[in-house]
């Protein structure tokens, strides 16, 4: 029995039930573009990718597609994925009784072999118990057996795993591409041998990069510091070495990566070219675990970039890096690249740049297609205090950059920012304010350009040299933005974000805490403590309360380390020696620069001791290279009007995510679609107006507008690329100059299964009877009276079915649930559970829209 068929149930209650209710269904169906779907046999390692954060955060997680390629490339591993569920999903979850369950098959999680979750941020801990409680499995390592699936975790937060070690089994430690190929061959030799699970946690704390709490022991002095850290067992290593790739390989990325069919946070093809950073920051924790730095070759990233948008349909591409500009290779991947992504109305976007090397070649090259805005991160106000931080750049290198990107015609301008650095004066304070004047009067000749300056407290990371300081206090940071805001408020271009002190009071205890934190942890969770890192949803006094119960004083934690103290993570070894972070960090207090190994000296970090660093320079810039584009003619646009029908998965896809689908189809169609000019040039489709989430139609239409006579057999081309329950049913030429889709449509026909409920027609009589039907419909906030009658044609009942049509007029129409409401007794049956078909669409006095009137 297949996997699909074994979990009737749980896709029975959702679709009948939980979809048509949930804010976002399209974040629990599954159903992506190159999505992977394996024959499930027993004998395959069933593995869940699990991310604790809603769907749009995790699908943009660059982690999640590579771990979801590495993993289903082994022909013994089926890896689905699975994320956090949004609370209004987590209550349907509770109350249908139903386990949380993976994408691809519906799978419920306590019968997977392996739940990876991969841990991007502290704030999603109590997240990653809420899962684990809706899989209805036990939160602690301690109480699993053999039956259970093993729980490992991965990512940047393993840094410091000790907050979470009693609910994870295994921490695995680096990158994934070094060692994760031989964590599944022992995970699934143990599935196949019924190995204990003792037994396969002794196996596994032998393995390089792998770090499992039950077999270590922490102890503490009477101050509360850490005492020691020891090990149970001989042969289990007293330092858990961190996994270093030593070259980032082509084989790694997925070239046909997953598509989400509703729009996500980062809505772009992210292609890393570099991973590793040597500017040496000191507070940048980034900067300092993910050493050496590792380049790809840009010919291999070009030849990557252009399968992969081919194979996704993105309009927009992001390089992927620490820092782009400090990529050494980045002219001769732009010369390659610019030509190919200009043709193809491909968007580029860049992560923060360093001001110190950012280019005019940079600028030119992102501003092709359309300009979006640039992020630059000075960090500090002052050049001593970002001397102080390592981040070596001058007044002058960073007015450079302004005024090479106001040059090219950008209209906004990101800047970050961060308040409460060690050393930091009130004066370094006043240079952040003096910076950002300056940049505006500089900008006035360009025209109206808008500034974002984003504020962030510092917050001490471990495995940096600044991991020993204490987080700025609460007033003394209200003061110092409160100072910046001030000095800015008369400048309406400037918008100025800042990040509450109790978030990152929270994100420091969390990222430097201990085995203390556990039960607070979970008293935090037990309390309501979900989505920490949203602000609708996060409650410090939920925290505050627990760390009360546990008599922890939270400014201890937040306060100064000792640097002769033992760490929480001193046995997770990232590849820097102590030696290194504490000469850097009177280095800091000196105001003594160091230089970027990858252009100067080595700096004796302790990587070494790994695999040689060589110093890279710049050059080898490469000459522009002809890409072998084609040259499209020159010929009349044709415009094509297409009926698809939405069903299946598709139905919860909103409107404008549809409209997304059909524009990533027609890309990877490689079909010459015709673009609209100006600033931010678009494809020419056209919709009818919009069906609403969860409904299916076989009368949905939109019109393509084409540069030039596109091949026969249009609509079998663009089936192959859209997603499973949208469909092209009928295609036809139309005339250039007709009205639009939207302007056209005068009327729509809906069906309305009603199940086992029942109207009387002289219900429907007395209801249409009514000269008006006034509802209540909440518009941007405001909820309104609006008067329903003059929209509704007619209302038909024809065994247990509605049939309905609704007007459209000078645009507006009524929705079909605000007509159910009324007519619909109470029963205890949601609205939204009722299956609802639009049948038909009209135009020109309800003519139907036939082949007839496409001419």
């Amino acid at each position: 029995m297949s996997i699909r068929n074994k979990n009737k149930d749980i896709i029975q209650v959702l679709e009948s039930t939980i979809l048509p209710r949930v804010m976002k269904p399209g974040r629990y169906v599954g159903n992506e573009i190159n999505c992977i779907k394996k024959k499930a046999t027993a004998g395959k390692l069933h593995f869940a990718i699990a991310f604790p954060e809603v769907y749009e955060i995790g699908m943009s997680s660059q982690a999640t597609h590579i771990l979801y390629h590495l993993l289903n490339r082994l022909d013994y591993v089926w890896a689905e994925r699975v994320f956090a569920p949004w609370p209004d999903m987590e209550s349907l979850l509770l109350q249908q009784d139903l386990p949380l369950f993976t994408l691809e098959s519906f799978t419920p999680l306590f019968t997977m072999d392996v739940i990876g979750f991969s841990l991007q941020y502290e704030l999603t801990y109590t997240n990653l118990l809420n899962m684990l409680q809706l899989a209805k499995l036990p939160l602690f390592s301690k109480d699993r057996n053999k039956n259970h699936p093993l729980i490992i975790a991965g990512g940047p937060c393993t840094a410091n795993p000790e907050p979470l070690s009693d609910f994870i089994d295994a921490f695995y430690i680096g990158d994934a591409e070094d060692g994760l190929s031989e964590l599944c061959r022992i995970l699934y030799k143990a599935k196949k041998d019924q190995m204990e699970r003792q037994e396969l946690l002794q196996r596994l704390a032998e393995q390089p990069g792998i770090y499992v709490p039950s077999q270590y022991d922490i102890a503490y002095t009477r101050s509360g510091a850490v005492d020691y850290i020891r090990t149970h067992h001989p042969v289990t290593p007293k330092k858990v070495i961190t996994r270093i790739s030593s070259k980032l390989e082509g084989k790694n990325y997925p070239s046909k990566p997953l598509v989400p069919l509703i729009e996500i946070t980062h809505d772009r093809l992210a292609v890393e070219v570099m991973r590793g950073c040597t500017a040496g920051c000191r507070f940048c924790g980034a900067g300092m675990i993910y050493r050496p730095v590792r380049e790809r070759d840009p010919d291999e990233v070009i030849s990557y970039a252009r399968e992969a948008l081919s194979n996704s349909g993105y309009d927009e591409l992001s390089f992927l890096s620490l820092s782009i500009s400090d990529y050494s290779k980045i002219s001769d991947l732009m010369q390659k690249q610019r030509d190919f992504l200009s043709q193809k109305s491909v968007n580029v976007s860049f992560p923060s740049m360093r001001l110190d090397s950012f280019q005019e070649e940079i600028a030119q090259f992102a501003s092709d297609v359309r300009k979006s805005g640039f992020t630059f991160a000075p960090e500090a106000g002052s050049e001593r205090l970002r001397t102080v931080i390592n981040k070596n750049i001058s007044d002058e290198d960073l007015f450079r950059s302004i005024d090479i990107a106001l040059r090219n015609g950008w209209k906004l301008l990101k800047f970050y920012f961060m308040v409460g650095l060690p050393t930091e004066t009130d004066r370094d304070i006043e240079a952040i304010a003096d910076t950002i004047e300056h940049i505006v009067r500089k900008s006035k000749s360009y025209g109206y350009v808008r500034f974002r300056i984003s504020i962030s407290p510092f917050i001490p990371k471990p495995h940096t040299p600044f991991q020993w300081e204490a987080l700025a206090g609460e007033n003394d940071l209200h003061r110092k933005i409160g100072r910046i805001r001030m000095r800015l408020r008369r400048f309406k271009q400037v918008k100025i974000q800042w990040r509450d002190h109790e978030v990152a009071r929270l994100e420091t205890i969390l990222g430097r805490g201990d085995r203390r934190l556990i039960p607070i942890i979970l008293s935090a969770w037990r309390k309501g403590a979900r989505f920490d890192g949203w602000n609708d949803y996060f409650h410090y006094e939920i925290w505050q309360e627990a760390f009360d119960e546990a008599n922890l004083p939270i400014d201890a934690l937040t306060g100064e380390l000792s640097t002769e103290e033992t760490l929480a993570w001193n046995h997770i070894d990232k590849g820097l020696t102590v030696t290194f972070l504490k000469e850097e960090r009177e280095k800091a207090y000196n105001a003594v620069p160091t230089p970027n190994c990858q252009f100067d000296r080595c700096t004796v970090c302790g990587l070494q001791r790994f695999s040689r660093c060589p110093t890279r320079r710049r050059g080898n810039q490469a000459k522009p290279v002809n890409t072998g584009s084609t040259i499209v003619k020159n010929e009349q646009p044709v415009t094509y009007r297409l009926r698809y029908q939405k069903s299946g998965y598709a139905r919860y896809v909103s409107h404008l995510d549809t409209i997304r689908l059909f524009d990533r189809a027609c890309r990877r169609a490689d079909l010459p679609v015709a673009y609209s000019k100006g600033f931010n040039p678009r494809p020419r489709l056209s919709f009818a107006p919009p069906l609403a989430l969860g409904y299916t139609s076989r009368a949905e239409y939109v019109d393509i507008t084409f540069t030039a006579e596109p091949e026969p057999g249009l609509n079998v081309k663009l089936n192959r690329f859209l997603p499973e329950g949208l469909k092209i049913i009928e295609i036809k030429p139309i005339k250039q100059n007709l009205p639009s889709l939207s302007a056209s449509i005068t009327a729509a026909e809906f069906v309305i299964d009603l199940g086992d409920t029942a109207i009387e027609t002289s219900t429907i009589r007395t209801f249409l009877d009514q000269t008006e039907i006034e509802i209540q419909r909440e518009v941007k906030g405001i909820h309104r009276r609006i008067n329903v009658r003059p929209f509704i044609d007619f209302i038909k009942k024809r065994k247990n079915r509605l049939f309905i049509r609704t007007k459209l007029i000078e645009g507006k129409t009524c929705r079909i649930g605000e007509i159910l409401s009324r007519l619909i007794p109470e029963n205890g049956k949601h609205i939204k559970s009722f299956p609802v078909h639009r049948k038909a669409q009209y135009i020109d006095k309800y003519s139907p829209m036939q082949p007839k009137v496409f001419s």
